[in-house]
């Protein structure tokens, strides 16, 4: 049985194929690059087509995309194939997510929400490691799928521990929705979150 998600998500990405293979990296990721490392290991949570991903590849990192959808994947894994980048891929449900603990120097969670993940990317990261948070907040109780929106400040206090380089709750002129944007390191001497 197909997960409903995977069905949704795989129709859409068959759909707008053009569209999600036209999109760039997220403006944050971009703006940080300079400071990631050029070598180990990073993730792509919730990667879709893993524009993402590959740009993190382009940089130097071996990339893990996960993703519900089999279909955005392999776009991903062709995009990545044929400019020879190091991307690796599977199809994952984020909502009961396992990572193994201190794996990842960078983990990148953009416009995606499963709270079960908070505690796991937490643990995976490696001491110093980087983590991109980008995700909707709840502006307002009727919306469809509160489960899907931050409370605002949710984010922020969930990270508390970590050393916080970007932090911004705001309303994004592009989607018209309340935005969370978070980037942290986990300290340097830490091995769990």
């Amino acid at each position: 049985m197909t997960h409903p998600d995977a069905t949704r998500w795989n129709a859409r990405y068959t759909a707008e194929r053009e569209e999600w293979l036209e999109r760039k990296p997220r403006q944050l990721l971009v703006d940080f690059a300079s400071q990631l490392p050029k070598r180990g290991l990073a993730l792509d949570a919730a990667a879709g087509v893993s524009a993402n991903g590959l740009f993190l590849a382009q940089r130097g990192l071996h990339v893990i995309a996960l993703d519900i959808s089999e279909t955005a994947l392999k776009l991903a894994v062709n995009r990545a194939r044929a400019l020879t980048l190091p991307i690796d891929a599977a199809v994952y449900d984020l909502t009961s997510p396992w990572l193994p603990e201190a794996r990842f120097d960078v983990i990148i969670n953009f416009r995606f929400l499963a709270r079960e993940t908070i505690p796991i990317y937490q643990q995976s990261l490696k001491p110093g490691g980087w983590l991109f948070f980008e995700t909707f907040v709840k502006t307002f109780q009727d919306l469809p799928h509160l489960d899907y929106y931050l409370d605002p400040g949710e984010l922020l206090r969930a990270y508390q521990d970590f050393e916080i380089l970007f932090w911004r709750e705001d309303l994004k002129p592009d989607s018209g929705r309340a935005v969370a944007q978070l980037v942290a390191r986990k300290p340097a001497g830490s091995m769990k979150g």
